[in-house]
C-alpha cells in the first residue's frame, strides 16, 4: 500500500511540467525586443565573502537555486553592477545545462558568474515570474533546442536567446498564470514530501 502511494506521487513529480495555454490574441514578441540581456562576472569562487557567487552549476533541474555547495565573493567597485535584484532571471548559456532559467528570489546579496546571462524587462510588460514559468514549458525548450549552436559544447549566447519568441498576455492574465502555476508547484512539492515520508515508513 505504501509503495503504491510512492509510485503515484512519483508519477506526479516526474511528469509535471508547467503549461501556458496560449490565446491567439496575445502579442508574440522576441525576447531581444522586450528584455535586456547582460553577461555575468568572471572571477574565482571563494569559500567566504559578503555575497554569494552564483554559478551555472547552482541552478537545479527545476530552475531553482541550489542551497548546497554555495561559493562566495566580496562586493567591489569592479563587480557591484553584477549584484542581483529580486526578480532577476538567470539563464545558462553554455554546456549541458544551456537554456536552464532561474529566478532570483533570495534576500541576500549575490553576484552571477560569466557563464550566466541576466534577463531583465525594463519595459515592465513582462512579469519576471511569468517568463520563468514560460522558460520551463515545451514551447520554450523547442525554440532553445533549435537555436543552440556548437555540438560538443552547446552555446546559447545572447544573440540566440534574443530570438526566443514569448507569448505576452496582458499583465493581469500573467498574474493569474503565475498564481495558478504557484499552486500547482506547491502540490508537486507536497508529493515530493509524501515520497520521503512513505519511503521512511517502509524503512521503519
Amino acid at each position: 500500500g505504501y509503495q503504491k502511494i510512492i509510485d503515484g506521487a512519483k508519477q506526479v513529480v516526474e511528469n509535471y511540467k508547467p503549461t501556458i495555454k496560449i490565446d491567439p490574441s496575445w502579442e508574440i514578441a522576441k525576447l531581444g525586443d522586450v528584455g535586456e540581456l547582460t553577461y555575468g562576472f568572471t572571477d574565482t569562487a571563494k569559500d567566504c565573502g559578503n555575497a554569494r557567487f552564483i554559478r551555472i552549476t547552482d541552478i537545479d533541474n527545476n530552475g531553482l537555486l541550489r542551497k548546497d555547495n554555495a561559493k562566495y565573493l566580496d562586493i567591489t567597485d569592479e563587480n557591484k553592477d553584477f549584484v542581483l535584484r529580486k526578480g532577476d532571471l538567470l539563464v545558462a548559456r553554455t554546456g549541458a545545462t544551456y537554456g536552464k532559467t532561474m529566478i532570483f528570489e533570495e534576500e541576500y546579496d549575490s553576484i552571477y558568474a560569466s557563464f550566466l546571462i541576466r534577463i531583465t524587462f525594463p519595459l515592465n510588460n513582462v512579469i519576471p515570474k511569468y517568463y520563468w514559468i514560460f522558460a520551463q514549458t515545451d514551447n520554450y525548450w523547442k525554440q532553445a533546442n533549435d537555436l543552440v549552436t556548437g555540438g560538443g559544447q552547446p552555446q546559447f549566447n545572447a544573440n540566440a536567446i534574443k530570438q526566443i519568441q514569448i507569448p505576452i498576455p496582458p499583465i493581469d492574465v500573467q498574474r493569474d498564470i503565475v498564481e495558478r502555476i504557484a499552486e500547482e508547484l506547491t502540490i508537486v512539492e507536497q508529493n515530493k514530501r509524501l515520497i520521503e515520508l512513505f519511503e521512511h515508513k517502509i524503512k521503519d
